[in-house]
């Protein structure tokens, strides 16, 4: 646990240090932003639980999101930006099966996987070029990642003195540089495409996402409709080997 924490402290760090060179860098005003997402990823990726646990391909079992939250806020001054988010992700599943027995009676069995990951990302944006319709912004910063995966195996029926249950659980707590770009193209005066592009490594063997959409500037703020992928990969010795999640969403941006 204290290692988590010492990562999550390493992150703010950053993102102060991000944060006061932006904010000596240009005399205009702040601009912030707040953006909340309705996301509903899909989830990929492989699992080697330790001892003699199996290996999981989580697309073969996890088809229910239990929950997930999605935001971000983005401080602007100038050229120089600030950008922090956060995900939260809780996928539970569970499949049963049933065997008959010759003399009556059967063997009832349920495996349950769930995985409970958070993200957290600091970036810091330069733009390199802007003009009325480009806005686009190179980005450097961390992005951390802790996640708990588990598979639950339960049996129950006529068995003499019956069959114990099996847990397996997995944990993984990566913290990765990455740089990329991100920004959006003015189609008009309210209409405009959204991206983002980024890749690093560091605690994996590498990490990347990426997203775009089609985004409505109204008077209240913007909306737009994306679709994100976000990926973690390591080597095949590790518990948690790869992990990806892809999906649409809303994206709702408030200024203030």
């Amino acid at each position: 646990m204290d290692w988590r924490f010492n990562k999550i402290l390493a992150a703010i760090g950053m993102g102060a240090v991000l944060a006061a060179s932006t904010a000596s860098a240009e005399s205009q005003d702040w601009q912030y932003n707040a953006t909340l997402y309705a996301w509903l990823p899909g989830i990929s990726g492989e699992t080697r639980f330790p001892g003699n646990g199996p290996s999981v391909d989580a697309s073969d079992i996890l088809g229910a999101l239990n929950m997930a939250f999605m935001g971000a806020l983005e401080a602007k001054k100038g050229k120089w930006s600030m950008l922090t988010d956060a995900i939260y992700l809780h996928l539970r599943n569970t499949d049963y099966a049933s065997i008959g027995l010759p003399l009556g009676g059967s063997i009832n069995t349920s495996v349950t996987q769930s995985v409970i990951g958070w993200q957290f990302g600091v970036y810091g944006g330069y733009a390199l070029f802007q003009d009325e319709r480009n806005d686009l912004q190179a980005i450097a910063g961390l992005r951390y990642l802790t996640v708990d995966t588990g598979v639950n195996l339960r049996i129950s029926g006529p068995l003499p003195g019956g069959l114990p249950g099996r847990n397996f659980k997995a944990e993984a707590d990566l913290l990765d540089g990455v740089i990329g770009v991100r920004g959006r193209y003015k189609l008009n005066a309210n209409w405009f495409i959204p991206y983002h592009a980024d890749v690093g490594t560091g605690d994996s063997k590498n990490t990347w996402q990426a997203f775009g959409g089609i985004g409505y500037r109204a008077d209240w703020g913007d909306i737009s409709l994306q679709y994100r992928h976000l990926e973690w990969n390591q080597d095949s010795s590790k518990a948690v080997q790869s992990l990806g999640f892809s999906g649409g969403g809303l994206a709702f941006h408030f200024p203030f």
